[in-house]
């Protein structure tokens, strides 16, 4: 049926509006797509693009966590060190982690734990029969934005890590 014919009294359409808004429709959908396949792939939250390993230059100590993170939804950091000596061993977690983020939960617990400035300190007693140890911490982004932290065990070389917290 031609055009002309559909007219409805009372109504004026633009044929340049309506093939704007239908090109709208098409570039929206395209937009939308992008954004779900790349969610998928995890670039807002756990996922391939997320999901990051680092380790200090001599590779006794690794660290596990997400690149990306959303506001106020809890996610994981494990923290692993191999070769570690007898008596205290020292976590210092510092850079701009204790001011982005507000720790819920740390397994095992530390047998001490101080803070020093803007660091915190997890101090655990070192058994000779254990060659590695995990530290998990839960944690609750409370501030959006790029985060860069570092994580060091005594003396050891420190890990640098950025984050980006979304809204």
């Amino acid at each position: 049926m031609p055009r002309k014919n559909e007219k409805i009294f009372g109504i004026e359409e633009s044929p340049r509006f309506l093939n704007f808004e239908a090109k709208c429709h098409k570039v929206g959908f395209a937009v939308l797509l992008c954004i779900i396949i790349v969610a998928l792939f995890g670039a807002f939250s756990g996922g391939y693009f997320s999901d990051a390993v680092s380790k200090n230059t001599t590779g006794e100590m690794t660290l596990n966590f997400e690149r990306f993170g959303r506001l106020q939804t809890e996610f994981n950091f494990k923290i692993s060190a191999k070769n570690q000596h007898p008596g205290e061993n020292i976590y210092r977690l510092g850079g701009d982690f204790n001011i982005f983020h507000q720790i819920e939960n740390i397994w095992p617990q530390p047998d001490r734990m101080y803070s020093k400035g803007d660091d915190l300190y997890l101090v655990y007693n070192g058994h000779e029969n254990r060659k590695t140890t995990s530290i998990w911490l839960h944690v609750t982004p409370v501030k959006p934005g790029s985060v860069i932290s570092v994580v060091q065990l005594n003396t050891n070389p420190e890990i640098r890590f950025r984050q980006f917290i979304y809204p």
